[in-house]
Order: structure tokens, then C-alpha cells, then sequence
């Protein structure tokens, strides 16, 4: 069946499988295409970008990824206690007006839980978010059972490592993406069990490497050359990778030696009847990415230990039957149309913020309730009366079907998770109908500022003193502070200090990563037609999965 985006107009196909689990969840076809869908989940969800606020109920300072809201914002710890009460703000279906704009009036009046972490779970971790079970991390965000982490996101099962992102059961790595189970690994890309290695891309099993790539079980190689252990020791003393200008000789011929490689068309392990990017241990899961234990799943995102769901973007963790739904998660059943609702919550429809919930349908901030609508409690029998009732008047106002309107996110285009995989100039932005946050840097109060140029060359060099200085990012002009487990570590990997924002290295991370769209390719070897999400104008040589393990095996 084929439909036009209501957004942007581009053409796509409702695939029978898709209209069969549609009539399951009892929900009309969507009317927008998969990307417009996708974008608009991702942009419920601000992981990274977090401010200083008090809490609007006690007035404790915090940490939120709340800045300047029309909705009142608790500490997590006020949040879940009974010194406010969700039905307070309950009121009666107005059948006059369109249900959206009731809802958007809920919407700015609920309290939101201010910073998204597990109370009870989190030791010595202030400046974090979406979160739990760590300790001693700084600026970490949709993270879970690490230790000593600092500036990553999507970190699991971890301890010390620093600027990773998408970094599994891994320990004293630097400058990682999309590694697992890897020991003292720095500046590499999509490996698997490495350890004591710098700049590897697509390998498996390697040690006491340099700037390999597409290589198995291998020890002492440098850019894919076979080394006695003698000659790897001398040629990697004449790198200089204790220094910054080492560092980045060695990532300039690494990243030009790569571009050379045969790359797998995606990343997939350990999968079963399944198509997308960066998929693992997987079954019937279809047009999915950077995803985990997927079962029967259709355009999901960054969700693992989910089962029969489609339009499913952050979190999962144990979740079923979840369709249009963004930031929701464990133990999550048969929710439509959602937004950040957790634990235990099902049968929820167009319902936000809600913990515990059963059987509710356009609540906020509700917590442990079921039979609800609007925040006014129901018995059963009114409810399911009610909502039968709400569905055919959402249906003449052409509101049933549809994600929640644009208008009702909190945050900037710029502040979310939409802009690492699709970026957009506030221009772009503001025409799609997203927001847009204005950000500025205040000076912090130290004894000196000093550009990223003049830092010294090796830590070694680095004094303790760094810890009351400002460093200016050497391409956004950004000041940034070293704090004190971020200089320890450094001393003790024998890496020197960075030149850019965190803010500015998690932008390069991102880039290291192929789009999340897919493309309609051949095989670079065998001509045979591929989809991947590297773009028919990228000059990677792109290989099928069978011309790709013949090529690394």
C-alpha cells in the first residue's frame, strides 16, 4: 500500500507484515513516512545537554535536561514521593475541542521528573542523565552498571572509560565507538574482544595493533602488516602516541590507510531473518538500529530486549507490543502513541511521563494509576466507555493515529538525539516545525584560560595546576575545564589532554558513524544488490556479507 508523507511528501509503502501489526495494535496506518516518524521520535529525547535549575517544588539545585519550560520541574527525589498529587490536575474530555490541544494544556501543567536517573542507583554521579547503577561517572547519559565513566553516551557495563560512545562490558578505553568487551583500547571503531591497541576499525580479537582494519586474532600489526614483537615495539616508540602531534599524525594515515579497506555493508552479529545497521543477537527484526535482542520488530532504534514492536526509538529493556513510542521503557506492554513512560507501565495510549500506569489514556506525570484519562480517575467500566468514545472523536478531529504534534516537545531540534543522526541548521529546523535552543558559554571562574594550541605536547608535562585552568576548543573556541578523574586518567593511559569541547568530541564521534538511513547499493565485489547506510556518494568500497567474510577470513 502505498501513501505520501503528510511531512515531507515523499513516497512509501505499508508492507502487508506492517498493516497486519497495525490491526493487532487496533491503530490506523501512519501518515507519515518512516524518516519523518523516526526523526520526530528521536526529538523526545534531550540525553546530553543538561543545565543547572532548581527544583520547582523545594527549590534544591540539580541538574536537568530541563532549561527554560512552561511545566513545573522536580529533583527525581521530590518526583516520586506523595508531596504532590497527579490528580490535581485532572479534568473532563471537552468533546468542543480537539483532544490535542487538551492534552498540550496537561502537558504544561503536570510536573515533569527533572533529570531522568534511578533513585537509590546512583553514587557519586551527579551530571548524568537517563541513568542508573553507576558510580564515580561524570557526563555520562543513557547509561547503565558503569564505573569511573566519563563524557560517553550509551555506555553499558563499563569501568574507566572515557569519551566512548555505544561501548559495552569494556574497561579502560579511550576514544571508542561502537566497541564490545575491549581492554585498553583508543581510537577505534566497530571491535570486538581488543585489547592494548590504538586505531583499529572493524576487528575482532586483535592485540598490540596500530591502524589495522578487517583484522582477526592478530597481534603485533601495523596498518595490517604482519611485525615480529621486536619491530612493533620499535615502531610504535617512533609514534609518539603519548603525544598529541603523534596522536594525530597517526589518526591522519590510520583514517587515509581505512579509507582503502573493503567495509562491511553493515554491522550485524549474531542475527536471524534481519536487515539494518549495527544490529546484535537478533530475530525478524527489520530496518532496525543500534539495537539488541530484537524479536519481530520493525523500525526500532536504540531499544534492546524487545519483542512485536514498530516505531519504537530508546530504551525497551524487557518491552513488548510498543508501537509509535519514544523513551520508554522496562517492562514496558502495549503502549501507543507514548512518551517517557517507565516500569511496569501497559495498555497506555497517548500518555506521557508516567511510571507504574495501567490502562490510561492521555496522562501526564501520572504515577502507579489505572483507569485514567486526562488525569481524572475512572472505574473500568466508565473507562473503557470513555475511551471507545475519545477514539471516534479523536478520529472526526483527524487527531487518532498521529505522534504527538511537534509543538508539544520541551526541546530544541538542537538539543536532542534528532541532530546526532540527522543534523539541522536552525534555519532547517524552525521550517520543519522543531524548536530551537539558543545556547551560550559563560566564562568559568579560573586562575587562567589557555587555547587547546598551547597545551603541552605530552601529559607528562601537564601540570596538577591544569585543574584551575579554562581550555579554549580549538575549533569551536568553546572554554572547557579538565576535571580531576579526567586528568588521572590521562596520567595513568599516558594520553595527552584534549583539544576540543566534550561537546565538540562527541559531535566527531558521531561522525565517525555511517548514516541511519539505507541505501539501495551493489556489492562493490559481486555486484549484488545490498541495502546500507553508507550513502551511494561515499567513496568506501562497500562489500556484501559473503564477499566481506571471504575478504577478513
Amino acid at each position: 500500500m502505498k501513501q505520501a508523507c503528510t511531512d515531507c511528501a515523499a513516497s512509501y509503502d505499508i508492507s502487508q507484515d506492517e498493516q497486519d501489526f497495525h490491526a493487532d495494535m487496533e491503530v490506523p496506518a501512519p501518515t507519515q513516512c518512516p524518516n519523518c516518524r523516526f526523526v520526530r521520535r528521536l526529538n523526545e529525547r534531550n540525553a546530553r545537554n543538561l543545565y543547572k535549575r532548581k527544583c520547582d517544588l523545594t527549590g534544591r539545585d540539580f541538574i536537568s535536561p530541563y532549561s527554560d519550560v512552561p511545566f513545573p520541574v522536580y529533583h527525581p527525589d521530590e518526583w516520586f514521593t506523595d508531596k504532590w498529587d497527579e490528580y490535581d490536575y485532572g479534568k473532563e474530555v471537552d468533546w468542543n475541542r480537539p483532544f490535542f490541544d487538551q492534552l498540550e494544556e496537561l502537558l504544561h501543567a503536570v510536573p515533569r521528573q527533572g533529570q531522568f536517573i534511578c533513585p537509590g542507583t546512583i553514587e557519586n554521579s551527579d551530571y548524568v542523565n537517563c541513568a542508573g547503577y553507576l558510580k564515580d561517572c561524570y557526563l555520562v547519559a543513557e547509561t547503565d552498571y558503569n564505573e569511573r565513566c566519563l563524557y560517553g553516551n550509551r555506555v553499558f557495563h563499563n569501568q574507566y572509560v572515557v569519551d566512548c560512545s555505544n561501548i559495552y562490558n569494556s574497561e579502560l578505553c579511550y576514544e571508542c565507538v561502537d566497541v564490545r568487551k575491549c581492554h585498553s583500547l583508543r581510537y577505534s571503531i566497530d571491535c570486538d574482544t581488543c585489547s592494548d591497541s590504538y586505531f583499529l576499525k572493524s576487528c575482532i580479537g586483535c592485540r598490540d595493533c596500530i591502524g589495522c582494519m578487517n583484522q582477526r586474532q592478530k597481534q603485533y600489526m601495523l596498518y595490517n602488516e604482519q611485525l615480529t614483537k621486536e619491530e612493533y615495539a620499535r615502531k610504535k616508540a617512533e609514534l609518539n602516541l603519548h603525544s598529541h602531534d603523534g596522536v594525530q599524525a597517526v589518526r591522519k594515515k590510520a583514517t587515509a590507510f581505512w579509507s582503502l579497506q573493503p567495509h562491511r555493508y553493515v554491522q550485524m552479529e549474531q542475527v536471524q531473518n534481519c536487515s539494518g545497521d549495527h544490529l546484535y543477537d537478533s530475530k525478524n527484526a527489520h530496518d532496525c538500529v543500534d539495537c539488541s535482542d530484537l524479536e519481530d520488530c520493525k523500525y526500532c532504534a536504540r531499544v534492546f530486549s524487545v519483542k512485536s514492536a514498530m516505531d519504537y526509538t530508546s530504551w525497551g529493556d524487557k518491552s513488548e507490543k510498543m508501537f509509535q513510542c519514544g523513551s520508554c521503557g522496562d517492562n514496558c506492554y502495549n503502549l501507543r502513541y507514548c512518551t517517557t513512560c517507565t516500569t511496569n507501565c501497559s495498555d497506555l495510549t497517548y500518555c506521557g511521563h508516567c511510571t507504574g500506569c495501567k490502562d490510561c489514556f492521555g496522562c501526564i506525570g501520572m504515577r502507579k494509576k489505572r483507569y485514567c484519562i486526562l488525569n481524572k480517575q475512572y472505574n473500568e467500566k466508565e473507562y473503557r466507555s470513555l475511551c471507545k468514545r475519545l477514539t471516534e472523536h479523536m478520529q472526526s478531529t483527524g487527531e487518532w493515529g498521529e505522534f504527538l504534534p511537534k509543538r508539544f516537545c520541551p526541546f530544541g531540534y538542537n538539543e536532542t538525539i534528532a541532530a546526532e543522526y540527522f543534523p539541522l541548521t536552525k534555519e532547517e529546523a524552525l521550517a520543519k516545525g522543531y524548536k530551537w535552543k539558543n545556547t551560550h558559554d559563560e566564562l568559568p571562574n579560573v586562575e587562567k584560560v589557555i587555547p587547546a594550541e598551547k597545551l603541552p605536547q605530552s601529559i607528562a608535562d601537564v601540570p596538577d595546576d591544569i585543574l584551575n585552568w579554562a581550555v579554549t576548543c580549538e575549533e569551536t573556541k568553546r572554554p572547557f575545564r579538565i576535571i580531576k578523574q579526567e586528568l588521572e586518567f590521562y596520567r595513568q593511559l599516558d594520553i595527552p589532554v584534549p583539544h576540543f569541547h566534550p561537546d565538540e568530541r562527541h559531535r566527531r564521534r558521531m561522525e565517525l558513524r555511517p548514516s541511519r538511513i539505507f541505501y539501495d547499493r551493489n556489492c562493490s565485489k559481486c555486484g549484488k544488490e545490498i541495502a546500507t547506510t553508507f550513502a551511494p556518494d561515499r567513496p568506501e568500497t562497500i562489500y556484501c556479507e559473503e564477499c566481506y567474510l571471504n575478504e577478513v577470513y
